[in-house]
């Protein structure tokens, strides 16, 4: 990170197309495993990592300067081959998804094509995309649950952005990376899916 520390993360598939996966509170990369495997499994370049304070990654739970933390992880995955990319975010993994999103676009070497959230609050913590969301140029998906307060999160998101941003509020209560293991897990998957196809498509296929 830009601040010193060494995370943990593993990299899953190979590939110029990208996704970087950033895990909810309390959870870590692990969070993600299943979900890594089956977009890799479709040609995709995975990142999972550990924030800061979590898992194996050095520092402690610094949760506002947890956006360091995937801006490191958009510059490994594109040192390891990603030339466009996707920020894929659960719940505050997803507001710190949006702040990298918006830093990436002072950086001509480094595409990121699009970013989804999955029940991500607008502010968490001391971590806040208020500002940075406004500003985004590139396609944005919020995902949540209608009984969650991700739909609260998701919706006052899209207002941020102009309502440019593309919003789908599925049924039930589950919140982040659950979402992609309960009753709307099929449809949700769909969703993510279906985004990263349009916005990051595998070469030669």
């Amino acid at each position: 990170t830009e601040d010193g520390l060494t995370l943990s993360g593993r990299l899953w598939g190979s590939g110029d197309a990208g996704i970087v996966l950033a895990h909810m509170y309390p959870a870590d990369q692990e969070s993600w495993g299943a979900t890594a495997q089956r977009l890799a499994g479709e040609g995709y370049l995975v990142l999972t990592f550990d924030f800061r304070g979590y898992g194996d990654s050095e520092g402690s739970k610094d949760i506002e300067h947890i956006g360091r933390d995937t801006f490191a992880s958009l510059i490994a995955i594109a040192n390891a081959g990603a030339s466009r990319i996707v920020m894929c975010g659960a719940s505050m993994g997803g507001t710190a998804s949006l702040l990298t999103a918006d830093v990436s676009q002072m950086l001509s070497r480094l595409q990121v094509t699009g970013v989804v959230t999955l029940s991500a609050p607008v502010a968490f913590r001391g971590l806040s995309a208020a500002e940075a969301v406004p500003r985004l140029m590139m396609p944005v998906l919020l995902i949540a649950a209608e009984d969650d307060v991700g739909a609260d999160g998701a919706r006052e998101l899209r207002r941020l952005s102009g309502d440019k941003a593309a919003i789908e509020i599925v049924p039930g209560d589950d919140h982040g990376t659950d979402l992609l293991e309960g009753a709307q897990a099929d449809r949700v998957w769909g969703l993510l899916k279906g985004f990263v196809d349009e916005n990051l498509p595998v070469s030669g296929r």
